[in-house]
């Protein structure tokens, strides 16, 4: 099942470091504890976001994990859109690209 999850919380509540923690632990057949290796990876895309984030950004790092994940096997991409709420100032208003995004997955 491929259904969107949004990691929310406040500045500094550790969210990039729960990304990490997992994505270190979710390794396929390759994980380090053998509970872990009976679940797919997890290999993260970043987007750093800020006041001069755009749209355009944003796909194209979107367009990159899809790409992956249709060649991946045993893997699940995130795309990780890290200190999202600072791109709200943008003048470019970059999270209107998720809409579409959200609405038609390619994956």
């Amino acid at each position: 099942n491929k259904v969107p999850v949004f990691v929310v919380g406040k500045p500094g509540s550790s969210k990039t470091l729960t990304m990490q923690v997992l994505a270190s632990n979710l390794q396929g057949e390759q994980s380090p504890a053998p509970f872990w290796r009976k679940f797919p990876a997890l290999y993260i895309f970043s987007y750093q976001c800020s006041p001069l984030s755009t749209a355009i950004g944003i796909k194209h790092q979107y367009e990159i994990a899809c790409s992956y994940q249709r060649k991946a096997r045993r893997t699940m991409t995130v795309l990780l859109l890290d200190e999202v709420g600072l791109a709200e100032h943008s003048p470019d208003m970059p999270l209107k690209v998720l809409h579409g995004i959200l609405a038609r997955p390619k994956v």
